[in-house]
């Protein structure tokens, strides 16, 4: 694998996130849960090679730690979308997600009609705020300048400061179980989630390419996707 052109020989480096999003990801004393960084231990294993993690709080960090060479790859929430492939290329997709609208237990709205003359948030970069925005008549709020805009986010649902917010389904039942917030509705988007490297990283897109078709082929990722979405189908 010496054609990589790794960061660090002999090692995957994957950009991700401490700000706990289960199951997708979270880090608990120290030690890595959710769908991502099981994904990531397969993949580096597949690959023969040792896996360290760079965490990285605020979204619109995680390309310049890419580009500038902090880590080999993002995995982590990176939806493959025209404007992201214009800087970074990805792998095949490793999962598709739909995204949904959350409000306080007990607010009013349950559908996109019920959003005219609302504020809704959405993260800064993401494609929830283009989900955001195609909501007729509502005000979008961005967040993403703090180091947790998620759970920024919903406090501020919490308390009234906004109506709504938009973020992936997968990461929703989390926050249902505080009983303070509840999903709304739906948005049947299935956004392809990628891993994304650098456009002078072509080896090392390939390599990733076919570690996922193994995985795919031989069910390993349907057994990672079944541990951490057991109520969802594997969607590949």
């Amino acid at each position: 694998m010496s054609d990589l052109q790794l960061i660090q020989s002999g090692t995957l480096v994957l950009c991700s996130t401490d700000i706990a999003a289960p199951p997708m990801t979270s880090v608990v004393d120290g030690v890595r849960f959710g769908y991502e960084p099981d994904l990531g231990r397969a993949l580096a294993d597949h690959l023969g090679l040792e896996l360290q993690w760079v965490d990285v709080r605020r979204w619109s960090d995680f390309v310049p730690t890419l580009t500038e060479k902090r880590c080999d790859a993002i995995l982590c929430n990176q939806a493959i979308t025209p404007d992201r492939e214009e800087i970074v290329d990805f792998t095949l997709p490793y999962g598709r997600f739909n995204e949904g609208v959350v409000v306080r237990t007990d607010s009013p709205i349950h559908s996109a009609a019920d959003l005219v003359g609302r504020k809704v948030g959405a993260i800064t970069g993401t494609t929830n705020i283009a989900l955001a925005a195609s909501f007729t008549g509502a005000e979008v709020v961005e967040f993403g300048s703090g180091d947790d805009a998620f759970h920024e986010m919903a406090d501020a649902a919490v308390d009234g400061t906004i109506d709504a917010f938009v973020d992936d389904e997968i990461v929703l039942p989390a926050l249902e179980a505080t009983g303070k917030l509840r999903v709304a509705f739906i948005a049947p988007t299935g956004n392809p989630y990628g891993v994304a490297v650098r456009k002078d990283s072509d080896a090392l897109r390939t390599s990733l390419n076919e570690a996922i078709q193994h995985l795919i082929a031989n069910g390993t990722l349907a057994e990672i996707w079944n541990n951490n979405f057991p109520t969802k189908a594997f969607p590949l």
